[in-house]
C-alpha cells in the first residue's frame, strides 16, 4: 500500500490590505509550498479571516478535517488587531494540533511590550529605561531623560515607527504623544533611546535553543538617515533606508559578542521562547539593553534571519525541515 504523503497547512490571515509585511507573508507561503513540494509533502493553504473567530467551532473543525501533519503558522493577526495571532495558535493548542513557531503565551507576552518588559526587569535582564503611557499626562512623570523613543505597545514588524519615534526634547515628545496615541490607542512605550549598535540574535530549536549567530546594524555609517529601523526601512524596497541598511553577519567571537549572545538567551528563556525567533539588543559603552523579542519572524529566503541561518552553514530547505521537526515534538 503506498505511504500517503504528509500534509502541511500553511496559515495566513486573508484581508483586503496591501500593507507590506502583510503580503510578505504571502511571499514566504510560496517559499514554504516549493520546498514542500520538493520533500513530497502536500502544501495546502489555510487563510485565517476575521469572521474565524466569531466561529472558532467551524475553523476548527476545517482544521481537524484537514487532518495535517501539522500547520506552518505564518498567521500574525491582522493588520487592526494583533492580538488575534495569540488567538489563533490557542485554538490550536486547544485541539491539539503540532505548529510550528512559538505558543501562545510567549506571542502574547512578546507582543506586549509593557508585560515582556516586566518579565525581563524581574529577572534582572538589561532594558531601556521607560514607561507606558496612554496619554499626554503619562508624559508628565517621565524620569528618564532625553533623547526618546517611542513605539506602540501592542504592534509588532515595526508598525508606527516612523522617523517621529526618536525625539529629543520633552517639547517635541507631547507632541509627537499627542499625535501617534490618536493612531494607537492602547497605548505607546517611551524608552531611553539607546545610541550605539544594534544587533539581531538569532535562534532555532527546542526549549533549549541554540543560536544561529548575530548580526550588526551601525548606524553611524549612514548619517543621513534616522539612526533605527522605520517600518518602511524594514518593508518598503523603494526607501533609502531599505536600500542601506543591511545588516551584516558578526564573524568574531570576541567578550561583547558572547556577551550579548548570553542576554538574548537569558531573554528568551524568560518569555519562554522555542522553535524560532530573533532577539534585537543595543549597546552602549560595552553593555547591551534588549530592544525588543521577536518571536516567529521572518522566514522569506532573503530575511536576516535565514541570512544567519546560511552562514552558519543551513540551506533555506533545511531551516524549514527543522520547524516542522519541532513542530512534530509538540505531538
Amino acid at each position: 500500500m503506498k505511504k500517503q504523503s504528509k500534509r502541511i497547512l500553511i496559515a495566513v490571515a486573508k484581508e483586503a490590505i496591501s500593507r507590506k509585511d502583510v503580503c510578505d507573508a504571502l511571499r514566504c507561503k510560496a517559499s514554504l509550498e516549493e520546498v514542500f513540494a520538493k520533500k513530497g509533502m502536500r502544501a495546502e493553504t489555510f487563510y485565517v479571516e476575521k469572521k474565524d473567530f466569531i466561529e472558532k467551532e467551524n475553523m476548527a473543525a476545517r482544521i481537524l478535517a484537514a487532518q495535517p501533519h501539522c500547520v506552518f503558522n505564518l498567521f500574525e493577526g491582522f493588520s487592526d488587531d494583533s492580538e488575534k495571532e495569540a488567538a489563533f495558535v490557542r485554538l490550536l493548542e486547544g485541539i491539539r494540533v503540532p505548529f510550528t513557531g512559538n505558543s501562545s503565551f510567549t506571542l502574547s507576552l512578546c507582543l506586549s511590550k509593557r508585560k515582556a518588559r516586566e518579565i525581563l526587569s524581574k529577572k534582572n535582564i538589561s532594558i531601556p529605561r521607560g514607561v507606558a503611557v496612554k496619554s499626554q499626562d503619562d508624559v508628565r512623570s517621565l524620569s528618564i531623560a532625553a533623547p526618546f523613543f517611542i513605539k506602540p505597545c501592542h504592534e509588532d514588524a515595526s508598525l508606527g515607527i516612523d522617523k517621529d519615534s526618536l525625539v529629543r526634547s520633552k517639547e517635541e515628545l507631547y507632541r509627537v504623544v499627542a499625535k501617534k496615541i490618536k493612531e494607537f490607542p492602547e497605548g505607546l512605550l517611551v524608552e531611553e533611546f539607546i545610541e550605539g549598535k544594534e544587533y539581531g540574535v538569532a535562534f532555532l530549536g527546542g526549549l533549549f535553543c541554540r543560536p544561529l549567530g548575530a548580526s550588526l546594524m551601525d548606524y553611524t555609517q549612514y548619517p543621513h538617515i534616522p539612526p533605527y529601523l522605520t517600518y518602511n526601512a524594514k518593508w518598503e524596497a523603494d526607501c533609502d533606508e531599505f536600500k542601506l541598511l543591511t545588516p551584516s553577519v558578526v564573524t568574531t567571537q570576541d567578550r561583547l559578542t558572547k556577551r550579548i549572545i548570553t542576554l538574548a538567551q537569558r531573554a528568551a528563556s524568560a518569555l519562554r521562547c522555542r522553535s524560532y525567533f530573533r532577539v534585537d539588543i543595543r549597546e552602549r559603552n560595552g553593555i547591551p539593553y534588549i530592544l525588543d523579542i521577536n518571536p516567529n519572524p521572518d522566514i522569506n529566503r532573503d530575511s536576516g534571519f535565514i541570512k544567519q541561518a546560511y552562514h552558519k552553514g543551513y540551506t533555506y530547505d533545511e531551516v524549514i525541515g527543522r520547524i516542522v521537526h519541532l513542530a512534530d515534538r509538540r505531538k
